[in-house]
């Protein structure tokens, strides 16, 4: 099935400039019964891999690295981020904590509701610690101090926020994911289900293992022997890191995706720390992930756009009107570009105009692709009025698609806005499932910011599909039209049996365009 997935994604081999990593068990830590192992680096001369210049077609952003924390809950994920971000540890009470989490409710009950984002900040490799207490000025202060920064994403553990999780790393676009497992707790069932997410989003992945200071040896042990044997079972290689010899090696080797670092760490006592804090400010994101080649012969690329900014959250600024923010996955935006802004329940889309643009609380006037920032906008329709209550999960930003003019000795382009779909087809492969779905099924869809429970209503050459099969599948929005890229991935799930697919082909709907 691994191999389907691959063929799915159309991954291409990449170069990284750096070694790629061969991995090799060391027969004296195998003995032990752990999943310690040695890694070496070394180059075939022959290779034929692509550079990644070869593959690179526009400028994206280099100088932000975003990493998405998951895990069970009660792992550590927000007491970590809190030790990462600011330079003092954990008192084992939760104060670490207390920095990263926003709601009462969280405070109170120390688990992560909601998606929370922190940054951390490098200047030539080192790191810079905001003094404000503010936290809009602290971030301001990072950034102004900064020529890097790492994006932390902190997403829930707990099972009944499993749909918020998997908004975090579908609709953020995170680069790489930090598994965090509590060594005295061992490898939960929700530990198994974010492993699998991951691996079926194609995520580099490495892990912190935590709260060693309170875990008998014993149970560290059979913790690291678990989650070993499941790191393997998702075609991941295990690989400790101990040194910063280590750390170089696991940085070198994550883009590749051949080996996943394992850092054992505690948050109270600070083993361990100071290799995690060098690890994430050595790695880098892959270009691989932004190389804008639309080239999958199973997809027909049609009416696609040359910017695409996927909007993840909404918010009314005093002063300032509407503010949109999100990632941009294509092309690059200015101030004074006009855009569409849809679709609404209808299935329209609104033209209008950046006004200004924020970046990590720092203001810019363009952003590229892989930037994270805030858009104000405003309508080019004066009569039309934005609100916040308007807009849901799944809208975008993008360009209209330019088109000769028509008629008879015309001249120049003309723009035709963007269209929604209530329909797609996909390729799609199912990873788990008690029985077979066939027609009729109704899963929730998650593609980037996109969630929405689809109906499928064809299955292309047969009838029905099970645990690691795949199919050309059709789907029917259940309630309004979405935006959909052709070549855009997503995860399809009810309860715990999902899914991966691939757009193959989207069928526009004709509505109205304000």
């Amino acid at each position: 099935m691994n191999e389907d997935i691959i063929n799915l994604f159309g991954a291409t081999t990449i170069a990284s400039g750096v070694d790629h990593a061969v991995v090799a068990e060391d027969a004296n830590l195998k003995s032990t019964g752990t999943e310690d192992h040695v890694v070496t680096a070394s180059v075939d001369a022959n290779d034929t891999t692509v550079e990644y210049h070869d593959i690179m077609t526009e400028e994206y952003e280099k100088n932000d690295t975003r990493i998405a924390m998951i895990g069970n809950v009660d792992s550590g994920k927000s007491t970590l981020i809190g030790i990462l971000t600011n330079a003092t540890l954990d008192d084992g009470r939760g104060a670490a904590r207390s920095l990263v989490l926003k709601h009462r409710h969280e405070q109170e009950n120390g688990r992560t509701s909601a998606v929370t984002v922190e940054i951390m900040g490098y200047k030539e490799g080192t790191q810079v610690y905001g003094t404000s207490r503010n936290h809009a000025h602290r971030w301001a202060e990072v950034m102004e101090k900064s020529d890097h920064s790492v994006t932390l994403i902190d997403l829930c553990g707990h099972e009944k926020y499993l749909k918020t999780t998997l908004f975090g790393l579908t609709g953020l676009m995170p680069d790489y994911c930090m598994l965090v497992v509590g060594s005295n707790m061992g490898v939960q069932v929700m530990t198994r289900e974010h492993i699998s997410i991951a691996c079926a989003l194609n995520l580099p992945m490495f892990v912190a293992v935590t709260k060693v200071d309170i875990c008998p040896e014993n149970i560290l042990k059979t913790t690291r022997t678990a989650l070993a044997k499941l790191l393997r079972a998702h075609g991941k290689m295990p690989f400790p890191v101990k040194d910063l010899a280590g750390v170089q090696t696991a940085a070198d080797s994550l883009c590749s995706d051949r080996i996943t670092p394992v850092f054992t760490l505690s948050s109270v006592t600070g083993q361990g720390v100071d290799l995690l804090k060098a690890f994430v400010a050595t790695v880098r994101r892959s270009p691989a992930r932004y190389s804008g080649v639309d080239a999958d012969p199973e997809v027909t690329y049609e009416r696609m756009p040359h910017i695409h900014f996927a909007i993840d959250g909404v918010f009314e600024v005093r002063g300032v009107g509407l503010v949109v923010g999100g990632t941009v996955t294509r092309g690059k935006i200015s101030v004074g570009d006009v855009l569409y802004l849809g679709p609404d329940k209808a299935g329209a889309f609104t033209q209008v105009m950046i006004r200004s643009i924020e970046c990590r609380r720092t203001t810019i006037t363009e952003a590229v692709k892989g930037t994270s920032c805030t858009f104000a906008v405003r309508p080019i329709n004066r009569k039309i009025t934005l609100r916040k209550n308007a807009f849901r999960k799944g809208m975008v930003m993008v360009d209209g698609l330019q088109v000769p003019a028509p008629g008879k000795g015309a001249t120049g382009e003309v723009t035709i806005p963007p269209k929604a779909c209530r329909e797609f087809e996909a390729s799609v492969i199912i990873l788990h499932h008690s029985t077979t779905i066939g027609c009729g099924y109704q899963p929730v869809i998650h593609s980037g910011v996109l969630r929405q429970a689809a109906e499928i209503v064809g299955i292309k050459g047969r009838e029905t599909l099970k645990t690691g099969e795949r199919a050309i599948v059709r789907f029917r929005f259940m309630y309004y039209a979405d935006y959909l890229l052709p070549g855009s991935t997503f995860i399809f799930r009810e309860g715990r049996a999902k899914g991966i697919g691939k757009v193959i082909q989207v069928i526009p709907l004709n509505v109205v365009t304000t």
